[in-house]
């Protein structure tokens, strides 16, 4: 049996006198018991605090990468109780500049009046003008990964020292490895100025305004876009969203998620503008989180699902998009662990009912043992961001059901014109007229056979029938056969003046109306 070596008494002591030591603040604040010593009057002033304030507390003390955890994990509904939830959305991080535009070669006699607006990881952002021109500037370190290794392996031992308190969720290793590839995706400066490039471009309009790059300003350190001109979106001393401003974010999340493909990294409402047209626009790009193109119909079907309180069907496309080997296991599985869920005690909150439902499925996955993506945790952590800020609002409202269907409109007309925008669709189409001539053609030789086959029975049917009837049925072809020439003309001369997709549909129409004149002329005896 081999022999456990404990720690030194005189480590534990120095570890204990040092204020700047993470360890110490745990204790400092009551997060883990002291070794050797009762509480002493060091904590008595935090005492009377409740766990989630201490644990916030705590990490603004720490400072660096664990005030970026600590926003990391504010949203985490699936880790964490609403408690601590409301406690992170309030945790502060250090807002000193150490790379203002001034200190880029690049930009440093091609801007002025510079002000800082943010500070993210990896990343400054500062309002400048250049040229006369208002313009965004988003200056990024030098570090590609957005963390050093020292500093990791610090935050990832200190925190693993709460693993066996009320905080244990979020020392789980996948939540530390989402949490870094959530700061590489901050500090990768060209894969951001590609997404803001492909959304210069997008074909229909959303309620999501986006800048345009400025050109001159591009460089390997830096992204320079157009500022926007707006209100900011929350309002009022407490910093919450009215129930206008909360339906416009609501519908901007859901049409980034479901139309576009993006999931906004940073779930703060801050980073947007209220523009003076009622669209929404940007104080400062998010970082976004691309959906893999294999789940961009699985997160649609999940969050129409949930509104529509299709749990089996919501939970089914949560577990493929968790990469379950068997979905259907996966799906009751997840419905045991759905109906074994405590409800949460919230006091004086209303959550509104489609994010409280989406919240439960998210709760309920996370005590699975599937390894959900990143873009799936943070969609889940903007939707609870968003039942935060609607706290005012809510109980009169289901944002999500009620903005969803504007949302789904814009997906089906993007989809509609993709369709018949591309070229496979345009041969298509050709390939559909011809074999809709063909079979236009094989009906009436088809026609003509029964008729041949049939003479006998169609001389006897014609010597009963009366004068009129026949008569009447030389009419009714003679209209239909003019009506449908008439259609022949018009869609011919449409598609000869129109273009694009509108052209090939009437193009497409004219074929059927040529199709339907012939079977009409045959019928005219």
């Amino acid at each position: 049996m081999s022999l456990v070596r404990s720690e030194r008494p005189n480590s534990i002591l120095r570890r204990m006198l040092n204020p700047r030591s993470p360890h110490a603040l745990w204790e400092k604040y009551g997060l883990v018991s002291r070794p050797f010593r009762k509480s002493g009057t060091g904590e008595a002033r935090y005492a009377s605090l409740p766990r989630p304030n201490r644990f916030r507390l705590a990490l603004e003390e720490a400072g660096g990468l664990f005030v970026r955890f600590g926003q990391f994990l504010a949203g985490r509904a699936d880790l964490l109780p609403s408690p601590y939830l409301s406690q992170l959305r309030t945790i502060q991080a250090d807002q000193k500049a150490v790379t203002p535009p001034s200190s880029v070669p690049e930009l440093r006699d091609r801007i002025r009046d510079f002000e800082l607006i943010r500070i993210a990881p990896g990343l400054e952002v500062y309002a400048a003008t250049s040229q006369g021109q208002p313009v965004v500037l988003e200056i990024y370190g030098r570090d590609t990964n957005g963390v050093q290794e020292k500093a990791w392996g610090s935050l990832h031992r200190q925190i693993r020292l709460l693993e066996d308190e009320a905080e244990a969720p979020v020392t789980q290793p996948l939540v530390l490895e989402h949490f870094r590839e959530w700061l590489q995706l901050q500090a990768d400066v060209e894969r951001k100025r590609g997404i803001l490039r492909n959304l210069q471009d997008v074909p229909i309009r959303c309620v999501s305004q986006f800048p345009r790059l400025v050109p001159d300003l591009q460089s390997a350190q830096c992204i320079a876009y157009a500022r926007m001109e707006g209100s900011p979106l929350l309002s009022g001393s407490g910093g919450s969203a009215s129930s206008s401003s909360g339906h416009l974010w609501a519908e901007s999340l859901l049409e980034q998620s479901l139309l576009l493909s993006l999931i906004d990294g940073d779930a703060q409402p801050e980073n947007y503008l209220v523009l003076p047209d009622g669209n929404l626009g940007f104080r400062a790009l998010p970082a976004w989180v691309p959906v893999p193109v294999e789940w961009h119909y699985e997160l649609l079907q999940y969050v129409t699902s949930a509104v529509a309180g299709n749990a089996p069907r919501a939970l089914q496309m949560l577990a493929r998009m968790s990469s379950s080997p068997s979905p259907y296991a996966t799906e009751q599985l997840l419905l045991e662990k759905l109906s074994a869920l405590q409800p949460e005690l919230k006091i004086n909150v209303v959550t509104p009912e489609s994010i409280a439902a989406l919240e439960n499925y998210w709760r309920a996955l996370a005590r699975t043992n599937l390894k959900p993506p990143l873009f799936l945790e943070l969609f889940h952590r903007n939707l609870t961001a968003l039942g935060q800020s609607s706290e005012s609002w809510a109980p009169s409202s289901d944002v999500v059901a009620e903005t969803l269907w504007p949302v789904l409109g814009r997906v089906l007309q993007f989809r509609m014109g993709e369709m018949l925008s591309t070229a496979s669709a345009q041969e298509w189409l050709i390939s559909s007229g011809l074999l809709l001539m063909t079979a236009g053609r094989q009906v009436a030789i088809t026609l003509e056979q029964v008729r041949d086959n049939d003479l006998a029975l169609v001389l006897e049917r014609q010597q009963v029938e009366g004068r009129d009837g026949r008569r009447d049925r030389r009419v009714v072809s003679a209209i239909g056969s003019a009506l449908a020439l008439f259609l022949f003309l018009f869609f011919v001369q449409f598609a000869h003046r129109s273009g694009g997709a509108l052209g090939l549909a009437a193009g497409a129409l004219a074929i059927l109306s040529a199709a339907a004149l012939c079977i009409l002329v045959g019928r005219i005896e």
